[in-house]
């Protein structure tokens, strides 16, 4: 799904909808925390929540060394599959460069009177961006 049409869903849902409490948005930041960590494609994870109703959940990591931005996205959605799990209603987007995995999503609860939100940033790890560069000014000589 492209991210202008998943902002529209979202944003109906949240018309319909009223964010979910404090425990859940505290056992989504949990999750995350966990399914990412666990996962082996990210490193430096670091989650936390917002009162934004965009993103009540946050999380900023790196991809591991050997993980492209691209493989990070694929994980995400691994990662979301599984965080969603018995959710009435989910959609999820994002956008991948080279330099980063960009993904947002957002649930009902099972009943589907709250919703959770995510945005999760997933940027190229330090030493990727670094080897890059030098292979880069090696092709310049």
């Amino acid at each position: 799904m492209d991210v202008t049409s998943f902002h529209k869903l979202r944003t109906a849902v949240q018309d319909n909808a009223a964010p979910a409490g404090s425990l859940e948005v505290l056992e989504l930041e949990s999750g995350l925390r966990g399914e990412l960590e666990a996962s082996g494609y990210f490193d430096q994870v670091e989650v936390g929540s917002t009162s934004d109703p965009d993103q009540l959940v946050i999380a900023l990591c790196r991809c591991a060394p050997e993980v492209p931005a691209w493989e990070a996205a694929y994980r995400l959605e691994h990662v979301w599959d599984v965080l969603r799990a018995g959710s009435a209603w989910e959609a999820h987007a994002g956008i991948v460069t080279d330099e980063l995995a960009d993904f947002e999503a957002a649930m009902t609860a099972p009943d589907g009177r709250s919703f959770l939100t995510v945005h999760v940033v997933a940027l190229r790890h330090a030493e990727a961006t670094a080897a890059s560069a030098d292979s880069g000014a090696a092709l310049a000589d």
